[in-house]
């Protein structure tokens, strides 16, 4: 089994309160080893005992309860508990350990994978798990219709890029033309065109070889090969080229093993239709039931890994898991002790809960907060209208007033925690200098739309509103003028900024789900053509080879490569690196916070929930 990486970020509790800080606190430093002292449950008048149950609000209801095929972190907080993947998340370096795959090998060419089950795991409904039930998975993966996949960005598709094609490099010419404006190439335009044709010459070596090996099913830039049972418990997974960051890709919740019983059944276009309000996995707990907004799970009586749960006797036997979108409502739950904690703590609820003694735990940055400015419209086209945009929006500004004590101002769209550099020149506030572009660019206000979500909190974007609020302010003062389009999370904002139907300003982000800038650059360029009106073979093919270069001095080349591409470009606008946090009363004494947000439930030490009655 490969060595544990190094640490990807500490863990970092922010704790305010009295004994359940201290308790907390003390937990947190034996990892998910140490025990909680806690009260006796809770008796009914009839002497039955109730089950120490988790009450949490979301900030969003999950869109649905199949992994494979969805790609909101709501939907993921409920199928982490329900499923697991071959690969785990070590809780302490967010690096890769044994999952229902106690061990596996890696061929020296990088191509073949072996992976060794657990045996003696059983899914929900009684069967066990063996290599045919993960082939049975992957099948059903690689057969997903175009459809389906498109609604995924953390599983298959994703991490074998097996839609994907072999970018066709530009020509020179093709580049020379890029910069042939009426009145000839600016100074900068200049150093960009040859920037772009060293970045080219390079690239063009490396297309000298063979990029890919064998036959690929969809994709020509598919990595995916096959996968093969080739014993009870062994699953042999062969690759078209090496993919370096796969086992720590495996990790994804979109990779996570259902029951082989819960793949058929259903239609043609989606046999495993099932599993999208009826979870079966082998996860620490079973769904029970999604009624009236609240998701019931249960604790799963016959989970393999059984001394995890008695290494921590006072784990929730039930989580209640609801949808509660205002920030406000959620901090009043908690106040009323009608739930015992909720995540997407704002920086307008902080003070509250710190006057009340709540206990309050934050989670290193590992997402980022964009600003998308799509090409297609007539103003964002120009690229000296969105370095107007870029100097006129103070992100320091905004970290500082919106955000948790902790957040950055992002001049890139990568983490500090993947020790990638930015681009020696990334724009800066200058209004100043924003409405000096804007003046020669002869731009008289002509509004430019702009969208973004209501009634909901993501890690990424705590308060959307006024973070909106706050950059239109900032366009403002240089004259740029917006036309607010608020949309509700659950009316398909992001469906409708990631079409080609929208042509103007959005706010968006990305979680990252593993330690790769591969997995923030894929994801958030995923869809780059209909959500930034932009294209570039260029940029297709430095992603394409630089994921396929092994951890070290040339992959963080590559990827610095990559973003001085996306500098000069500017089809989007990194703004944040926030900190999220959840809130909890003193029932609750200790909660993993993962950056992944990768929070098993089965690791929480609790108290039962005082108003809770059977």
């Amino acid at each position: 089994m490969p060595e544990t990486p190094l640490n990807l970020v500490s863990r970092r509790a922010l704790l305010t309160g009295t004994l359940a800080t201290t308790a907390l606190a003390l937990a947190a430093c034996t990892s998910n080893s140490g025990t909680a002292s806690s009260a006796s449950p809770a008796a009914s008048a009839s002497s039955t005992p109730v089950p120490r149950t988790l009450r949490l609000a979301a900030a969003a209801p999950p869109v649905k309860f199949d992994p494979a095929i969805v790609a909101d972190n709501e939907s993921f907080r409920v199928t982490r508990q329900v499923y697991e993947t071959l690969i785990d998340i070590n809780p302490d370096t967010g690096g890769a350990v044994a999952g229902l795959a106690e061990a596996w090998t890696e061929s020296p060419d990088g191509l073949r994978y072996t992976f060794t089950l657990r045996q003696g795991v059983l899914f929900h409904d009684g069967t066990e798990l063996n290599a045919k039930a993960v082939v049975a998975n992957f099948n059903r993966w690689e057969n997903l219709s175009a459809t389906l996949r498109a609604d995924s960005t953390q599983g298959f598709t994703d991490v074998f890029h097996f839609g994907s094609d072999i970018p066709k490099l530009p020509t020179v010419k093709d580049l020379e033309k890029e910069f042939q404006g009426v009145e000839g190439p600016t100074e900068a335009e200049l150093a960009a065109q040859q920037l772009r044709l060293k970045q080219l010459e390079e690239l063009a070596t490396q297309y000298k070889t063979d990029l890919f090996e064998g036959k690929s099913k969809d994709g020509t830039a598919s990595y995916f090969e096959s996968v093969k049972a080739t014993d009870t418990y062994l699953v042999t997974l062969n690759l078209r080229r090496r993919l370096p960051g796969l086992i720590e890709a495996l990790t994804l919740p979109g990779m996570a093993i259902a029951a082989p019983s819960a793949l058929t059944g259903g239609p043609k276009e989606n046999p495993a239709q099932s599993l999208s309000t009826k979870p079966v996995g082998t996860g620490p707990y079973t769904f029970v039931s999604n009624k009236d907004g609240v998701v019931r799970l249960e604790i799963f009586k016959d989970y393999w890994n059984q001394s995890r749960l008695a290494e921590n006797k006072t784990h929730p036997e039930v989580a209640l898991i609801s949808s509660v979108p205002s920030p406000y409502n959620r901090e009043g739950a908690l106040l009323a002790d009608e739930i015992d904690g909720f995540d997407m703590v704002s920086v307008d609820t902080m003070r509250t809960l710190v006057r009340n003694a709540k206990v309050v735990v934050q989670r290193d940055p590992f997402s980022v907060l964009y600003l998308g400015m799509d090409q297609r419209n007539k103003w964002l086209a120009k690229p000296e209208f969105r370095m107007a945009i870029a100097h006129a929006v103070n992100r320091t500004s905004l970290a500082e007033k919106l955000f948790l004590q902790g957040s950055k101002n992002a001049s890139t769209l990568l983490p500090s925690a993947l020790s990638i550099p930015a681009p020696e020149e990334t724009p800066n506030h200058d209004t100043t200098k924003a409405k000096t572009l804007l003046a020669d660019l002869g731009y008289n206000g002509e509004e430019i739309e702009f969208a973004y979500p209501l009634r909901v909190s993501r890690n990424y974007l705590p308060l959307p509103e006024r973070t909106f609020a706050q950059i239109a302010d900032d366009l403002a003062a240089a004259g740029i003028r917006v036309k607010p389009r608020p949309i509700a999370w659950t009316d398909g904002y992001v469906q409708t900024v990631q079409s080609k139907d929208f042509n103007g300003l959005h706010l968006l982000g990305f979680s990252g789900g593993y330690r790769s800038a591969d997995d923030f650059l894929s994801g958030i360029l995923s869809s780059k053509e209909n959500e930034f009106g932009y294209t570039s073979p260029l940029l297709d093919s430095q992603v394409m080879l630089a994921r396929s270069i092994p951890a070290g001095e040339a992959q963080t080349a590559a990827y610095a490569d990559i973003l001085t591409t996306l500098n000069a470009d500017l089809p989007v606008l990194p703004l944040v690196f926030p900190i999220s946090a959840l809130a909890f009363n003193g029932n609750v004494t200790f909660y993993p916070p993962s950056p992944m947000l990768n929070e098993c439930y089965a690791d929480v030490q609790m108290t039962n929930s005082p108003s809770i009655s059977s």
